[in-house]
């Protein structure tokens, strides 16, 4: 008997084991959000604060173009009153120069028509003439030079007529009365010249 049951045993697990049948699973239906009267709520309440924060960006925007405007009409403001400035002030010196010429011209005349009238062979001439002579050269370096007048085309912008008189070669300067003298571009001294007319 015990061989029996050892045998049935034995059989029993060879058999294969009853197909296991798969546990099934109720498949759940999705759940559907709870729909609740808070969402709608919160929802606006989002967009609201989107729309504000919209708004803010925006007024940012505008007041970083209004800031970089003003900064950019300063800086051409700045620039402008730089370029006013250096040319103001170049202006200035010019000016400067042109006015202590001028004032030394009485100087230079006064020299020029002693020569005339001294004799040549005076040492007082030398002297005049080498104090001249150092005045004219000490003031060209700053562009001080006397106007060409006598035999020169009558120019306007550099002679001063206060004469005329019929001559061969009508609005040439014949006679000069008075030197001009000129810093760079601009006379200081018109030369007051005669000047040849047609007979």
């Amino acid at each position: 008997m015990k061989k029996d049951k050892v045998k049935k045993q034995a059989v029993e697990q060879e058999q294969p084991v009853a197909e296991a049948q798969p546990e099934t699973v109720e498949a759940e239906e999705p759940m559907e959000p709870e729909v609740s009267a808070e969402a709608p709520a919160e929802e606006s309440a989002q967009e609201a604060t989107i729309d504000q924060w919209r708004e803010a960006l925006e007024l940012a925007v505008k007041q970083r173009d209004d800031y970089l405007d003003s900064l950019r009409r300063t800086q051409a403001d700045f620039q402008n009153f730089k370029r006013r400035n250096q040319t103001s002030r170049a202006d200035g010196y010019q000016e400067g120069i042109c006015e202590t010429v001028t004032a030394m011209l009485p100087v230079i005349d006064n020299l020029e028509r002693a020569l005339a009238a001294a004799p040549q062979e005076d040492p007082l001439s030398s002297g005049v003439q080498m104090t001249l002579k150092l005045m004219l050269e000490s003031l060209k370096p700053f562009g001080f030079e006397e106007v060409p007048a006598l035999g020169e085309d009558f120019d306007p912008e550099k002679h001063n007529a206060v004469m005329r008189e019929a001559g061969e070669e009508p609005g040439k300067v014949l006679e000069v009365f008075q030197k001009g003298y000129k810093v760079r571009d601009k006379i200081i001294r018109y030369a007051m010249v005669k000047v040849s007319v047609e007979a």
